[in-house]
């Protein structure tokens, strides 16, 4: 059973966070707490009062525009990542193994390929200012820079097949506005986007979900220093968690995802394309990362990439070299990549104090497979 909602939040109107099931001929609005088989919760977005009093009526734009609204560049710059950082002593892979956890594999790899957009126009001349008008092709980014062999900026010009399905999130959790990253994944509801469970419920008997959840694709700043949204600002219309996440809060099962909504009709997927994703692959490939880092030497204002091979940490755990933190959660691990698009194969999830420079993300096997089949289909209602 889904755990009670934070008391203040406001659910919106029926419309604008319905989710139907695309497969299923002329769709019929459907509540996603009601999608509580196997590995998947979830819950229709919500919105704190704040930014509910703004919302009237049952079009969908004008919750966009209120959530557009709250999320000022100065709430994009003050918002803190949910890092998860394991403190020394604190072995998930020691525990879980000793509770006979292995790893949870099909006998077969499921390989879903990435897809193109199906329109598309110029990016957005679109910012989070209404009077900031920028022309997104004419910033450039700083040059390149590095912390390391592995983890580096890259050059991604805006509208970048990789810079435009990966976006940062914004969203408030604990009455705290909060960061993370997240990817478009391809999907038959083509509204699905991928991140880490902690980044859409806090897990546990004492999470909670979280509200005013905003995704911006090909985030960046401007000239002058404020966030830009190239293909605009996406809200959510249902949250999803895997259930051993939200019941138990097992690091192995931090996985979520946002089915979002319509924007000016069209489905994030048809806008900017989406990268593949692939569950119980036999081996351990060399993967590129990508996300938002927010602490230091990080500021959050930049896609920042990782190169190298993951590897098997036990109990449906992998990792890989890569030095990003708090704010890069959420970003998806691609293998296959070809410089532009592959399949995600892991996420940003947690790091270990006990093993710096590391990051780790669940195995996709068996049941994240489950999860993504049990939410695929599934879009914002029309």
């Amino acid at each position: 059973m889904l755990r009670s909602l934070r008391r203040g939040l406001v659910a919106v109107t029926v419309f604008s966070v319905a989710v139907a099931v695309a497969s299923a001929g002329p769709a019929s609005a459907a509540d996603p707490s009601s999608l509580q088989m196997g590995p998947a919760v979830g819950t229709t977005a919500l919105l704190s009062p704040e930014v509910a009093r703004k919302v009237k009526g049952n079009d969908p734009a004008v919750r966009e525009r209120a959530l557009n609204e709250y999320w000022t560049p100065e709430r994009m710059r003050n918002a803190r990542s949910p890092e998860m950082v394991l403190p020394d002593g604190v072995n998930p892979v020691t525990s879980l193994r000793a509770a006979g956890t292995g790893i949870d594999r099909s006998q077969e790899p499921v390989v879903i390929p990435p897809a193109a957009p199906t329109v598309a126009p110029p990016a957005e001349v679109a910012t989070t200012e209404v009077n900031d008008v920028v022309t997104p092709n004419a910033i450039e980014p700083d040059p390149p820079g590095n912390v390391g062999f592995d983890t580096f900026r890259p050059y991604f010009p805006t509208g970048h097949k990789v810079a435009k399905t990966m976006g940062k999130v914004f969203f408030t959790m604990g009455a705290k506005e909060r960061v993370c990253s997240a990817g478009v994944v391809s999907s038959p509801g083509k509204s699905l986007v991928w991140t880490a469970g902690h980044c859409v419920h806090g897990g546990g008997s004492n999470g909670t979900w979280a509200y005013n959840w905003l995704f911006v694709p090909n985030y960046k700043l401007n000239a002058s220093g404020d966030p830009v949204a190239p293909y605009g600002g996406w809200p959510a219309a249902a949250l999803f968690a895997d259930s051993n996440w939200v019941d138990h809060k097992q690091l192995h099962s931090d996985v979520g995802v946002a089915i979002l909504d319509r924007r000016g009709g069209q489905l994030i997927q048809e806008k900017v394309g989406a990268q593949g994703i692939t569950f119980s692959l036999p081996y351990y490939p060399t993967v590129s990362a990508f996300g938002y880092p927010a602490e230091a030497p990080f500021d959050g204002d930049a896609l920042w990439q990782a190169n190298g091979p993951s590897a098997d940490a036990g109990a449906s755990i992998i990792y890989m070299r890569n030095l990003m933190n708090g704010g890069s959660s959420g970003g998806y691990w691609l293998t296959n990549f070809n410089g532009e698009s592959g399949q995600v194969h892991g996420h940003n999830s947690f790091t270990m104090a006990e093993y710096p420079g590391h990051m780790f993300s669940p195995y996709y096997g068996r049941s994240t497979n489950d999860f993504y089949n049990r939410v695929k289909d599934y879009q914002p209602a029309s």
